[in-house]
């Protein structure tokens, strides 16, 4: 969500409590944005929330950098599209320990209407630990899952593979009472639900696609947005657009400069963008109009000019 990052988040990735955090301008279509933000704190009484999610990405290849995140801003994109709140994402390594430390304390933070996703470590592999270290933190038993069998078995029999013993480590399932099994058409892999926690592989292709198939589950109340542009120089508007997000503490406010702006001004039309967001319409209104008022020159443009 826009306007609550800190701007340490917005510079790139930071540590908290020992686990690397993601920051959230991995997410689609801000690549040409440098991002920051003002937000007053706001108390639940004067901000509407949502349902909250957390994400934790596991895999020692992506702290070494060997492979590239890429699910973080596909699921941020979705849950906040949705009227979900994604309130945390971290990368922690191929680590049982870690794992079920970080799966308790994500539980902790989004309460218990939220959502924790993770992605990553249910291969073959010596260091797939997922399941058994997600199992291991809800107190549930780690068993061969017969129906995930079955279609792994009709999967690689089209494929002329063996389904060998390596294979069926990825159909042992934590099992107990109230997991789901979700199968998603077209895959053999179930998106495995306990209490919240959903488990989904590392691979973009198959993360994606599982989320979009159960997206009906993460639902929450919708924000509205509203967007202003300026020519001004970010450093020239901060302090008032900064009074602007005091003063209407149940919207967010977010500022983006167009680094293309700095290459070549003429090939753009606007320097920074002013982004507001509300589950409130009306609060949304006055901090526009607040905006408006306090920066002279504020303009629109349609999505196109955009």
């Amino acid at each position: 969500m826009l306007g609550t990052m800190s701007r340490a988040l917005w510079r790139g990735l930071a540590h908290r409590d020992g686990v690397l955090v993601v920051a959230a301008h991995q997410a689609r279509g801000v690549a040409n944005l440098a991002a920051r933000s003002f937000a007053a704190a706001a108390s639940p009484t004067q901000q509407q929330e949502g349902p909250k999610a957390a994400l934790m990405i596991i895999g020692d290849e992506v702290l070494s950098g060997s492979i590239t995140d890429s699910n973080t801003g596909f699921l941020a994109k979705l849950l906040h599209s949705r009227g979900v709140d994604m309130v945390h994402a971290c990368i922690i390594p191929d680590d049982k320990r870690e794992i079920v430390e970080t799966v308790l304390r994500l539980k902790e933070r989004v309460g218990p209407d939220g959502f924790v996703f993770t992605s990553g470590g249910i291969g073959p592999t010596h260091d797939d630990i997922t399941y058994e270290a997600i199992a291991a933190a809800f107190g549930a038993e780690l068993e061969l899952h017969q129906p995930t069998v079955e279609r792994m078995e009709e999967h690689y029999r089209q494929r002329g593979v063996e389904l060998n013993e390596a294979r069926l480590r990825m159909a042992k399932l934590p099992t107990d009472e109230g997991v789901e099994y979700l199968f998603t058409p077209g895959l053999w892999v179930p998106l495995v639900a306990i209490q919240q926690t959903y488990i989904l592989p590392g691979i973009p292709r198959l993360f994606q696609q599982m989320v979009e198939a159960h997206a009906g589950r993460f639902k929450g109340p919708a924000a509205h947005t509203r967007v202003l542009y300026s020519n001004m120089g970010e450093g020239d508007l901060a302090i008032k657009l900064g009074s602007v997000a005091a003063m209407h503490p149940a919207v967010r406010v977010g500022s983006y400069p167009n680094v293309a702006w700095e290459s070549d001004a003429s090939k753009t039309p606007w320097r920074v963008k002013l982004q507001f967001e509300s589950r409130d319409a009306a609060a949304l209104e006055r901090a526009v109009e607040a905006a408006e008022a306090a920066l002279p020159g504020t303009f629109t443009l349609s999505a196109q000019a955009a």
